[in-house]
């Protein structure tokens, strides 16, 4: 099977940003695999199959109510900070000394540049002077804000958008654009993802946040992307090097005339790719997707018919697994006595 792709390339000095994109035919052997999904989305989950079931992190108390998880190697660096953390044996909380959001914020922040000077952790040395606000829920009022590549090591839950960006193509079919994330990128570098997806960042909201990421990531015109449809969110538990990623991803779907060529602003995409939709599956399962994003892939995939239980006997635990109950995994309250 030949595949289509629009690819980025380097223009020459002095030529003109036409001139940045060449068609061009490349060859990729299909290998439907369905059954792989499975795997793909237990992969994707792996720190719930893991830690979480075998009760190994302690919970990440904030205001009597769990707002992280706090693993074994990062506690050891806790207990150096018993002015901001209080450990026992069966959770860490954020010291009841600190009254208020700016005092919570002051402390942890200092918490963190210590850290970072210290090279504790390789999470910390993507520092990227942006904030996530940290809540009991994603309706309640903040608690705190954190330094995002901090939030895996506190186990924090973690929001972003993820548009679809897909084509009905005159030759190809249905197709859907990919990035290929800039090498310079501080996680996952020089992967295939998503057409455009970000973190929620403090004071952002979500649809202000898929507007803004899929201008500066794609170039999409603000008359483009308000065409944009809300379609719900995919979530899970998955464990990196960096920490925990309990992940809700707002999903959007944009379809895209065949016409419309991606082009990026931010320095975050190193090119693109447009796939036709028989090629999804062999793509999102490979090494060179980066494995979180197969979820926002997959659930399109899924809602477009293209994904169905004739094809995938396991299709009622696969989308299970793309839509991992977060909120109520993180039920733990601190009580008189205890933790229920």
């Amino acid at each position: 099977m030949h595949v289509a792709n629009k690819i980025k390339t380097t223009p020459n000095k002095g030529e003109k940003s036409s001139s940045q994109y060449a068609l061009r035919t490349i060859s990729c052997k299909i290998s439907p695999n369905m059954k792989s999904l499975l795997t793909l989305t237990r992969n994707i989950n792996n720190f719930y199959f893991g830690e979480f079931l075998t009760n190994t992190c302690l919970p990440f108390i904030c205001q009597n109510c769990q707002v992280g998880l706090i693993s074994s190697s990062v506690l050891a660096h806790l207990i150096n900070y018993p002015d901001v953390f209080t450990i026992t044996k069966e959770t860490v909380t954020l010291s009841h000394t600190l009254t208020n959001v700016q005092e919570r914020n002051d402390a942890l922040q200092q918490v963190l540049l210590d850290l970072r000077a210290k090279d504790s952790f390789v999470a910390l040395r993507g520092w990227r002077s942006e904030c996530y606000e940290i809540k009991q829920q994603f309706s309640s009022p903040v608690l705190f804000k954190m330094e995002r590549s901090a939030t895996p090591l506190f186990g924090v839950r973690q929001y972003g958008v993820h548009i679809n960006g897909y084509v009905r193509h005159s030759t190809m079919g249905l197709a859907i654009w990919l990035q290929r994330r800039a090498s310079t990128k501080q996680t996952w570098p020089g992967v295939l993802d998503s057409f455009v997806g970000g973190g929620l960042a403090e004071g952002v909201g979500v649809l202000e946040t898929a507007v803004k990421e899929a201008g500066e990531e794609a170039n999409v015109p603000e008359d483009l992307a308000g065409r944009m449809k809300p379609a719900g969110s995919v979530s899970f538990f998955h464990q990196s090097e960096r920490g925990i990623h309990p992940n809700t991803e707002f999903v959007f779907d944009l379809e895209v005339p065949e016409t419309f060529q991606p082009s990026n602003n931010d320095g975050e995409v190193d090119d693109w790719m447009l796939v036709p939709v028989d090629q999804v599956v062999d793509i999102i399962t490979s090494q060179d997707f980066k494995i979180t994003s197969a979820a926002v892939a997959l659930d399109w995939l899924i809602r477009q018919g293209l994904v169905t239980v004739d094809k995938e006997p396991d299709l009622p635990e696969v989308v299970e697994l793309l839509h991992l109950p977060l909120h109520n995994l993180y039920r733990k309250e601190v009580v008189e006595g205890g933790v229920l």
